[in-house]
């Protein structure tokens, strides 16, 4: 594993979808990758992640887990946990996605246990955060992020092993990106939220944006202060656009 939080990152969320023939794709984009420096990291359904660990050996792509379970092993039918993700080969995980959230609940605890126990497992976490449209409308979007970063940082983060994402949920999937000002406004915001908190005294985690990000605005976004990288959705599944996207850094 390689990942410096001092680096561009890339990561490519392919939420629910791939399978085994797409393994051909992903020796492509290794192929293609260049970039040393940057920190590439895929996440494919938990059915593709060993396959994904193995092809990737010796080159600059990682592969995480979309998600955790917060207990380690149990009678929790249909769920994966850190230590599975980590046994997998895999070393890093989102937590707190938005879709997650929506689907399993987004109670606090749940989410810190989560991290806490992806950390234990020696797993890197992306953690999710970001506001609806409603929120947003009522001017409540600083507000809710700040909550949602309180309640979504473990004791157990440090600029090492934990990344923020922003996304948006009113630009998930929908072709509408937040504007450059709203991007820039609200990735000050969190920057400045983590530099008030005790936990990240040895400097803040990289930050990433995402939603609706391809290779036509990837350059744009990446050029905005705080923004340390993008998580990327659907331009993640085309291993030619997620490649654009790298070299616009």
């Amino acid at each position: 594993m390689k990942y410096n939080p001092d680096s561009t990152t890339f990561a490519g969320n392919w939420k629910m979808n791939g399978r085994q023939d797409d393994t051909l794709d992903i020796e492509k984009l290794i192929k293609l990758i260049s970039e040393d420096d940057a920190n590439i990291i895929l996440f494919p359904p938990y059915t593709l992640i060993s396959s994904f660990v193995n092809i990737s050996k010796n080159s600059n792509l990682n592969i995480g887990g979309q998600d955790c379970h917060h207990e380690d092993s149990g009678a929790f039918t249909g769920s994966i946990s850190a230590s599975m993700i980590r046994d997998s080969g895999a070393n890093f995980v989102i937590i707190g996605h938005s879709e997650v959230r929506a689907m399993h609940g987004k109670g606090p605890d749940n989410i810190i246990n989560k991290i806490q126990s992806a950390h234990e497992n020696n797993l890197i976490t992306i953690i999710c955060v970001g506001e609806d449209i409603k929120v947003r409308s009522e001017g409540e979007h600083y507000n809710f992020i700040s909550k949602q970063l309180k309640d979504s940082v473990s004791t157990t983060s440090n600029r090492n092993n934990t990344i923020i994402a922003y996304e948006p949920i009113w630009a998930i999937g929908t072709g509408n990106t937040a504007t450059i000002e709203d991007i820039y406004e609200m990735h000050a915001h969190i920057n400045n939220t983590l530099q008030d908190t005790d936990i990240f005294k040895k400097g803040n985690p990289s930050l990433l944006y995402g939603g609706s990000v391809n290779p036509e605005n990837a350059g744009e976004i990446l050029s905005i202060d705080n923004v340390s990288g993008v998580l990327v959705g659907g331009s993640s599944l085309d291993y030619s656009k997620f490649n654009e996207i790298i070299k616009s850094k």
